[in-house]
């Protein structure tokens, strides 16, 4: 099964091309990986929404295929930045309505640590963070298990000094952090919690492929599960929090009872 895998939940887009199988483990056919400049040029779209779905077509072009070709859809769900996930996931379920193909999504930081895995002792405990902004990182709490992972915990957001707390509530084997979000604050986190020596930065396509690989092999185009895919944000957003009762000020609707 030809399988097109996305991410993005940072400013790098990952996006891969793998062939999925019941008779052996994922195979890479080809990838790309783009960071996409903070802020875009003026008078320019900018991000993701440049990217796609033109990484995907330049893909399947060198190997010579189209998009009728890719038989199902894998995606990383976050957390991450927000509109990143809300373009990756509304690109990669558009395609798989219009082509009626099956879709599933995984933790975007299950897909680093899976990606990291091969580069820890076996039974480690895996953090993979990302830069979450206002202080806060995404972590992820993982086991390097038979070359695969086993989450220990929740993805949330936290304050770097509270990533230690967790990590000290998980028992057996040896624990270390990585990724964008431990690089962005390793001053305060290398104390308590050792680097993993990893090129893993932020969340491969491919490790998002192999995740879903059992369910999309089983599963065939579901509307409704395609419908309910939704991005894992972990916290709220910021119009979320300001406007906790779904209308900004002046709005159409705002004031009146539900």
């Amino acid at each position: 099964m030809l399988v097109a895998a996305l991410d993005t939940a940072t400013l790098t887009l990952s996006c891969a091309l793998v062939d999925l199988s019941r008779a052996g483990p994922p195979r890479l056919r080809c990838e790309r990986t783009e960071r996409a400049p903070a802020k875009p040029e003026q008078g320019k779209v900018g991000g993701h929404s440049a990217l796609l779905p033109k990484a995907l077509v330049e893909l399947l072009k060198a190997e010579g295929l189209a998009i009728p070709a890719v038989e199902a859809y894998a995606i990383g769900l976050g957390p991450g930045s927000f509109t990143g996930l809300r373009i990756g996931l509304a690109t990669w379920k558009g395609l798989a309505y219009a082509n009626r193909r099956p879709i599933a999504g995984a933790s975007s930081l299950a897909a680093m640590a899976l990606a990291a895995a091969r580069d820890a002792e076996e039974g480690a405990i895996l953090v993979p963070l990302l830069d979450a902004r206002k202080g806060e990182v995404y972590a992820g709490f993982y086991r390097a298990r038979e070359g695969g992972v086993v989450e220990l915990a929740d993805d949330a957001a936290l304050p770097p000094d509270a990533v230690a707390g967790r990590v000290a509530s998980l028992t057996g084997g040896p624990v270390a952090g990585f990724g964008e979000g431990y690089e962005v604050y390793a001053r305060l986190l290398e104390p308590a919690l050792p680097r993993l020596r990893t090129e893993v930065r932020a969340p491969p396509a491919f490790a998002v492929a192999a995740l879903v690989s059992e369910r999309v092999l089983a599963a065939g185009y579901d509307p409704q599960a395609l419908f309910a895919l939704e991005p894992h944000y972990v916290r709220p957003s910021e119009a979320e929090l300001k406007f906790p009762g779904g209308n900004a000020p002046g709005a159409p609707g705002a004031g009146k009872g539900s």
